[in-house]
């Protein structure tokens, strides 16, 4: 297939499974916060002033640039608020460019792997292997909480610079660029901690990509990445003395101790990979709850054990499992054992997490299915993903809607009803308000949203 025209294929086909989130998809939970109720990205003005004050300045300044240019789009009269469908276009390219990064990604991947194969099948599949492995990064399911949530671009955005990171890393490794490795690497790396602190994981992405290369200059490694260790280690002292990051990492250390964070941590490696491997009950506030001890998780240990043991059984024969066992644990363990968050898992934690296990799944159909049956089994993967994300894509399409579902998936979560009820409220349909508030203080009686809320609704009734 030529570069172009697969390139306009994933183009088209981004466009086609997001489509109703252009149209239909509208603000949401976090957005009123960040965006909607935030003066301090309504106008360049007040992102400037902001600048040395606030967190994440280039998410900022793209909720600015949604919020004052809107591309055309129309204010709500009265109320100043913006139309969500700009937030939702630049969403859907940025999606588009980490479709776009994984191709490129595993291209490089595949040429580099293609002389430790002597299997035929596999050979007659190599050039295939990035279009299906971007093909169904850009439908799969569980992204649609980083794509059509708007707050979510915060993880999209964060995404995009950290694999471009990395693909310019490899360029500098293959031309043997210095100014590439040590200067444009960690300097995107630094960007990418300007959209989410969550990007301080790249230097460990760097040394797994490395290793699952299984080159002979890994000698030559440090002299390639100091440079964005270097970034990291300063990083994490501009993150210390900052009043903003310190008072939220003493706010995540009160959740838990150290063990219980590391037990938390193994139910939401476990729960968030089931996520991705079965997309059906994608839930945007998941019932998870913070574990203190051990006890009950067993099967959870086993599953991360198994994930160790796989990393290490294929770290020579087959690289491409290694590398995705190793990603998913860099991304989704480490960081959040010292830094807990306070919701244990979002399925939009698996965007990042998701393209070295679809190129890990794409590498294996090509080395056991023959050419017609590889193309047959991922048109018939893609189909089944992208009718999954079009019917995810309609939870998003009001609050009521958003709730509802969730509700269905966490019934017995005091937030999702008061959330639920919220929105009923504002819709004007009181008597279903009423109920979810009254839901919620039973699952949880000092619910102070929920009494506030219920106050509230009844006032409107006197």
């Amino acid at each position: 297939m030529h570069r172009l025209n697969i390139k306009l294929g994933l183009l088209c086909t981004v466009c086609a499974v997001y489509a109703n989130a252009l149209f239909w998809g509208a603000f949401q939970f976090d957005d009123y916060n960040v965006i909607v109720y935030n003066a301090r990205v309504h106008t360049w003005q007040a992102w400037w002033n902001d600048l040395g004050n606030g967190i994440r300045p280039l998410l900022k300044l793209t909720y600015t640039f949604n919020w004052t240019v809107n591309l055309g789009s129309i204010r709500n009269f009265g109320t100043g608020e913006s139309n969500a469908t700009s937030f939702h276009l630049t969403n859907i390219v940025i999606h588009l460019g980490n479709v776009l990064l994984v191709f490129a990604l595993t291209t490089k991947f595949v040429q580099h792997i293609v002389p430790l194969w002597n299997h035929a099948t596999a050979l007659k599949n190599i050039a295939i292997i990035p279009f299906i492995t971007a093909l169904l990064f850009a439908v799969h399911p569980i992204h649609t909480e980083a794509v059509t949530y708007i707050s979510g671009r915060s993880t999209s955005l964060m995404t995009l610079l950290y694999l471009a990171g990395l693909l310019v890393y490899i360029i500098g490794r293959e031309k043997n660029k210095r100014s590439y490795t040590q200067f444009l690497t960690p300097l995107i790396f630094v960007v990418a901690l300007s959209v989410k602190e969550t990007a301080v994981t790249f230097p460990l992405a760097l040394l797994a990509w490395e290793l699952s290369y299984n080159n002979k200059s890994r000698t030559s490694l440090w002299q390639h990445q100091w440079p964005s260790w270097l970034m990291l280690f300063a990083s994490i002292i501009i993150f210390i003395v900052s009043d903003h990051y310190v008072s939220q990492m003493e706010r995540s250390a009160e959740l838990n101790t150290l063990s219980g964070n590391v037990a938390t941590q193994i139910i939401a490696f476990a729960y968030l990979m089931q996520q991705w491997v079965f997309p059906l009950g994608l839930n945007i506030d998941p019932d998870l709850k913070q574990a203190h001890n051990f006890s009950g998780l067993a099967p959870q240990i086993l599953f991360l054990g198994a994930n160790i043991a796989l990393m290490l059984i294929t770290f020579r024969r087959r690289p491409w499992i290694f590398f995705a066992c190793a990603w998913a644990l860099i991304q989704l363990f480490p960081l959040y054992i010292l830094l807990p968050r306070i919701d244990v898992a979002n399925d939009r934690q698996m965007y990042l997490v998701s393209w070295p296990l679809l190129l890990a799944l794409s590498v294996e159909m090509a080395m056991w299915l023959k050419p017609k049956t590889l193309m047959l089994a991922s048109a018939a993967l893609a189909l089944t993903l992208s009718a999954l994300t079009v019917a995810r894509n309609q939870d998003f399409r009001s609050e009521i809607a958003l709730w509802q579902s969730t509700v269905m998936h966490s019934p017995n979560k005091a937030r999702v009803r008061n959330n639920l009820g919220y929105a009923y409220m504002l819709d004007g349909k009181k008597d279903a308000a009423r109920a979810e508030f009254l839901a919620a203080l039973k699952i949880n009686p000092t619910y102070y949203k929920a009494k506030n809320n219920l106050a509230r609704l009844d006032a409107t009734l006197e």
